[in-house]
C-alpha cells in the first residue's frame, strides 16, 4: 500500500516537472524601454571646416547585479551586433581622419601584449574616447520574479529590469580629460505564458540595441556641434 502511494507520488511530481518544461518552453516576454535622459536635443551641428583629427575608441561593456556582484564586472562584449551599431553612428562625426577602436576585455589584466597594444593606441591617437556602457540590475528583483514565475508557471507577469549609463570621457593626447558626456536609459522584460504572441513584436535584444545606438548616435552628434575634436 505504502509503495501504491510512492509511486503516485512519483508520478505527480514528474507531472509537475513536465509541466514546468513545457509552459518554460512556451513562456513569452515582451520588452519596453524608456525614453533616453540626458539626450542632446537640439537639431544636428555640423562642424565644417574642421581639421581632420584622429581619434582612439576604447570600449568598455560593464555589468553588475547589485546584491550579487560586489563591483561592476568587464565583459566581452554588450549587444551581438556592436560593431555594426557603432560604425553607423560614426557617420554623426565629419572631422576623423583615421580612427581605431579597442574594446577592453577582462583577460586583458593577464595579457602585456594586449595592455601594451592599448597604450600604444593612445600615445598615437590625438585623442581618447573612452565610451563605457554600464548595465546594471538588482539580483533580489531577478531572483523574486523568477521565483514567481516558476511557482505560478508564468500565469502572473513579472518583470525583470536593467538600468544603462552610457558614458563618454574625451581626452587628449596628453590624457587630459576635455569633456564627459552621459546618458541613461532603462529596459523592463515582462515575461508570461500568452505573451509568446506579443514576443516578436517587443523582443528584448532588439529594445537593447536601441538604447546602445540611440546613445551613440546622440553623444556623437553633440561631440560633433561642440566642436571638441580640433589641432
Amino acid at each position: 500500500m505504502q509503495r501504491k502511494h510512492w509511486c503516485k507520488a512519483v508520478q505527480y511530481w514528474l507531472g509537475l516537472v513536465t509541466v514546468v518544461l513545457m509552459v518554460g518552453m512556451l513562456v513569452g516576454c515582451a520588452a519596453s524601454r524608456s525614453p533616453m535622459s540626458g539626450a542632446y536635443g537640439r537639431p544636428a551641428e555640423k562642424n565644417s571646416g574642421a581639421q581632420k583629427v584622429s581619434i582612439f575608441f576604447l570600449i568598455r561593456h560593464l555589468t553588475q547585479e547589485h546584491g550579487f556582484d560586489a563591483i561592476p564586472k568587464l565583459q566581452g562584449h554588450g549587444v551581438k551586433d556592436f560593431d555594426n551599431l557603432f560604425r553607423d553612428a560614426l557617420g554623426e562625426i565629419s572631422n576623423i581622419s583615421q580612427y581605431v577602436t579597442f574594446t577592453e576585455s577582462p583577460d586583458d589584466v593577464n595579457n602585456p601584449k594586449r595592455r601594451q597594444e592599448l597604450d600604444s593606441f593612445r600615445a598615437g591617437h590625438e585623442y581618447t574616447l573612452q565610451v563605457d556602457f554600464f548595465e546594471e540590475s538588482s539580483f533580489k528583483q531577478q531572483c523574486l520574479s523568477a521565483t514567481v514565475s516558476t511557482l505560478s508557471l508564468t500565469l502572473i507577469p513579472m518583470p525583470y529590469t536593467w538600468n544603462y549609463t552610457i558614458t563618454a570621457s574625451l581626452f587628449d593626447q596628453h590624457n587630459n580629460l576635455v569633456r564627459t558626456y552621459q546618458r541613461r536609459a532603462s529596459l523592463n522584460n515582462w515575461v508570461q505564458a500568452v505573451l509568446i504572441f506579443v514576443y516578436p513584436f517587443y523582443p528584448l535584444e532588439g529594445k537593447r540595441e536601441e538604447i546602445y545606438a540611440e546613445s551613440l548616435h546622440d553623444i556623437f552628434r553633440q561631440i560633433e556641434a561642440d566642436k571638441v575634436l580640433k589641432k
